[in-house]
């Protein structure tokens, strides 16, 4: 056998070095697709659902007005289309309803939403609940968060999730702000400052009922999730659970903490039986009940791992272990139930993916997958946080000890942080080299430096000359040349098509007869 010595890592991984260093990441990735937001251009149905408070705005000017005009239209959706009141609502008030040049904004208010939701969240769930490091939290959310943004597959998922407005804020935005929601549940129980508490659960009660009227996929969730904070509420006023960590303020409140639930149920309520559904449901092919649910347990193995998970994401949650282990040396309660707390959140990730497979047989559009993918990267995160916080638990009580330094990580766990690091690091240089689209932050630079995002910028604002010369009735448009995937979601079309509706919506909102589209001869 062969005897020699390799170079060890002298100097251990401090928690604050590591948080900065993702939080950098973090930060650094989203230039690109935030600069990407400056060639950004209204599609399909940002016309449609923002047609009447945006001839309002152009009658008027009136902002307000605006907004009270966004609110007859999503009530016209409630009645004759769709339930999700508070999305439409989101929908109707697209940027372009006051300028164009607004629309650069839709993905700095999308990820700048679920930045702040998903870090609330976990600074609620590890901080304020568990009381543990923050610096470590800090980690997680940005790794969390990175892995939502920039990990996904699809471009369709990418431009509708993140660019295309009506897509963007019915799932991402009210997705974000079900983190915020969920957060505020947390913290009314948890916060130790009475007047705080006080705040939180009147906002919780004010967002409640809205949180109820979002995207379907989201609204089931959180319908889940108050039914769960009832029953918890009950069983702890009778004794059968014991909340741990409460203060006494926090007991106190816990008595109050089913007022937002029962509220976001009445809203649920309210979203699910809306008269719109049963128009929109007569041109639709939905499934059986049962049919709808098998599908989405299979769903999580069949659409989200094999189709969009890929291996920077195992690298991810493997590197998150040894965090994990040093963020559960501070857990003073245990954790006891891993089978259980695994099934939930596997059930979590299929009943996310139950409604469209219900309403409309099937899973395709990238604002779904969007959706399916964030949900599967949190709860992914969560199980391997409880299991290792659980095998830490079961070592400790063998009497098993470790490394008391509190503001740096053991030579073993840097090791394998840096050792993750380094993969991740050389696997996507390859992967981005041979694939300019592979990460979301890739694509974006890409199509920025290529030039395309300029010439579909070009050719957007020769549209608009045209749509808006109030010479002009009957519009034609060239078609564009060469889309980045980032950017597009759907264009106008020749009648032979079935999205040739864009055409009338597109005319519509520009007050013209008619709009056509002049095809490139090849």
């Amino acid at each position: 056998m062969l005897d020699y010595k390799l170079p060890v890592l002298k100097k251990n991984i401090s928690l604050k070095t590591l948080s900065i260093v993702m939080i950098c990441i973090y930060v650094i990735s989203l230039i690109p697709m935030l600069a990407l937001g400056f060639y950004d251009f209204p599609s399909a149905d940002d016309f449609s659902m923002a047609l009447q408070p945006h001839q309002y705005f152009v009658a008027t000017g009136n902002f307000f007005g605006t907004i009270i005009a966004a609110v007859k239209k999503a009530y016209w959706i409630y009645m004759n289309y769709e339930g999700y009141y508070f999305s439409a609502f989101l929908t109707c008030l697209c940027p372009a309803v006051f300028s164009e040049q607004c629309y650069y904004f839709v993905p700095l208010i999308i990820l700048s939403m679920l930045t702040f939701g998903v870090c609330y969240f976990f600074n609620a769930l590890f901080v304020r609940a568990l009381k543990l490091d923050k610096h470590l939290t800090n980690v997680v959310s940005m790794t969390t968060l990175i892995v939502m943004v920039h990990f996904l597959k699809s471009a369709g998922a990418r431009n509708q999730g993140f660019y295309w407005w009506s897509g963007a804020v019915n799932y991402v935005f009210t997705f974000a702000l079900a983190f915020f929601w969920l957060g505020l549940i947390i913290r009314i129980i948890y916060d130790e400052d009475k007047k705080g508490c006080m705040r939180k659960l009147i906002w919780a009660c004010i967002w409640a009922f809205p949180m109820g009227g979002v995207n379907y996929l989201t609204a089931l969730q959180l319908a889940i999730i108050s039914f769960l904070v009832i029953f918890i509420s009950v069983m702890n006023k009778f004794s059968k659970i014991k909340v741990e960590g409460l203060g006494e303020v926090g007991k106190k409140y816990m008595k109050l903490i089913w007022i937002p639930a029962v509220i976001n149920l009445v809203g649920f309520m309210f979203n699910v039986t809306a008269p719109g559904i049963a128009i929109r449901s007569a041109d639709t092919t939905s499934n059986t009940p049962i049919k709808a649910v098998l599908l989405s347990l299979y769903a999580p193995f069949n659409v989200i791992m094999d189709e969009m998970a890929r291996w920077e994401t195992v690298a991810i949650l493997v590197m998150l272990i040894p965090v994990f282990w040093k963020l559960a040396a501070d857990l003073k309660h245990k954790l006891r139930h891993p089978f259980v707390f695994t099934v939930f959140a596997y059930g979590m990730v299929a009943s996310n993916m139950t409604p469209p497979y219900y309403a409309v047989s099937n899973f395709s559009e990238g604002r779904l997958e969007v959706l399916a993918w964030m949900e599967f990267v949190f709860f992914a995160v969560m199980t391997v946080f409880y299991l290792t916080a659980w095998v830490r638990n079961l070592v400790e009580e063998k009497g098993a000890s470790f490394s008391n330094d509190s503001s740096k990580f053991s030579a073993e766990s840097s090791a394998v942080i840096l050792t993750c690091m380094l993969i991740l690091v050389f696997g996507s240089a390859m992967c981005a080299k041979a694939n300019p689209h592979y990460y979301s932050a890739t694509s974006a630079l890409y199509d920025i430096v290529s030039g395309k995002a300029a010439t579909y910028k070009e050719e957007s604002l020769e549209r608009l000359s045209i749509l808006k010369d109030e010479t002009v009735k009957t519009a034609n448009l060239k078609e564009y040349t060469d889309v980045p995937k980032m950017l597009f979601y759907k264009d106008i079309s020749t009648p032979e098509f079935d999205d040739y509706w864009i055409n009338g919506s597109m005319a519509n909102y520009y007050e013209k007869e008619e709009v056509i589209l002049e095809r490139i001869k090849k």
